[in-house]
């Protein structure tokens, strides 16, 4: 049976700030504690491994897909990525790697994905830090003393000893069930859209992990979401640039109701045409009673909305499963995704069965 991914952790920095040269440190290190170690960086330019001249540059320029070379000592794969310039997911290349073989990845760039960075910050660079805008940077290398008291732990640039350390720490400390948590969160999200839920780029989904809370991005489109592409938010403070606009209104929703593990928001048709009469709906349904009894709907202003939604909403579901606002659709939180998805499931059939009892009783 094939293991887990190993722990991946990021060095991330400007261009020249020596992330090579420390992980040619690092390395050594970590292989001499008995680490098992492999090493993903992400070039911004055409590279090739191979030699012009040599047979396989030949057959490659002549238009092969992928190329494998291999010798005694090593095998090396060359595959053309065909994505129309697009970067590289982080994710995907992630999956090439033999995690049986491993027992770390460290990751250098990849910068705008969300996964555990540990930033290098020369003063000598003339730049301000990543860190105060990426919730995801989890210590900062440096050769200085970082400002005020509310910022990732400091290792110091000269001492691989000392990083080294701290990332065998994070080894120890991170969550297993992250990268699990992230992928069913978009599977949950596509279905959201693939039943009917949502259209391509409504609605948004978040799911909590430890003190974190991923979230799909602003203007997320379900049909290509990648886990690469969600949002690390903290439970407190500011959320991230490019986090859903509800974000803030999840993060409340984590804060007020401490059994939510994931918050699903949707914009099913026929609970958001019940929304517009203003009322608490009250499902006929058998099942629908024994779910909820009754749903509150509240209104808020369109021009209000990222104001007041959060502070409305998680106070509803502070007390209940599930909420709607007028016109706008449904959240709901569960202990896990799958409650999360089945009340908003089980509120969308209640709304529908609702809706044909009283065409069917004006017939």
């Amino acid at each position: 049976m094939r293991n887990l991914r190993p722990p991946v952790i990021g060095f991330v920095a400007p261009s020249g700030s020596g992330k090579t040269t420390l992980l040619q440190k690092l390395v050594p290190i970590l292989k001499d504690r008995g680490l098992r170690v492999g090493y993903l960086k992400h070039a911004h330019h055409t590279f090739a491994l191979d030699v012009p001249g040599k047979d396989s540059y030949q057959l490659r320029a002549a238009g092969a897909d992928q190329i494998l070379l291999a010798s005694r000592e090593r095998w090396a794969l060359q595959s053309e990525q065909g994505d129309n310039g697009k970067d590289p997911s982080l994710e995907k290349m992630l999956q090439r790697f033999d995690a049986d073989r491993l027992d770390l990845i460290l990751v250098e760039g990849f910068k705008h994905a969300a996964y555990p960075k540990i930033e290098i910050h020369r003063t000598t660079m003339g730049k301000p830090p990543l860190y105060p805008e990426d919730p995801n940077i989890i210590a900062v290398v440096t050769d200085h003393n970082l400002p005020g008291g509310d910022h990732p732990p400091r290792l110091p640039l000269e001492d691989p000893a000392a990083i080294a350390d701290f990332v065998q720490q994070h080894m120890t400390t991170r969550t297993p069930d992250d990268e699990k948590s992230r992928t069913e969160l978009v599977r949950y999200y596509r279905w959201l859209r693939h039943y009917g839920y949502n259209d391509s780029h409504s609605g948004n989904a978040s799911v909590r992990s430890g003190e974190t809370f991923w979230i799909t991005p602003t203007g997320a489109c379900a049909d290509t979401l990648e886990p690469d592409d969600l949002v690390a938010c903290s439970l407190d403070g500011p959320c991230p640039r490019g986090a859903s606009m509800d974000a803030p209104l999840h993060q409340r929703v984590y804060r007020e109701q401490p059994q939510a593990r994931a918050v699903l928001h949707s914009h099913g048709p026929y609970s958001v045409a019940l929304s517009f009469a203003g009322q608490d709906f009250r499902p006929p349904d058998i099942e629908g009673q024994s779910y909820f009894e009754r749903v509150s709907v509240f209104s808020v202003e369109y021009a209000d909305y990222l104001e007041q939604a959060p502070a409305v909403i998680a106070n509803a579901l502070a007390e209940h499963r599930i909420a709607m606002v007028r016109g706008h659709g449904v959240y709901a939180w569960g202990e896990t995704l799958d409650l999360a998805y089945k009340w908003t499931c089980s509120l969308e059939l209640s709304a529908k069965t609702y809706v044909i009892a009283r065409q069917a009783a004006n017939l």
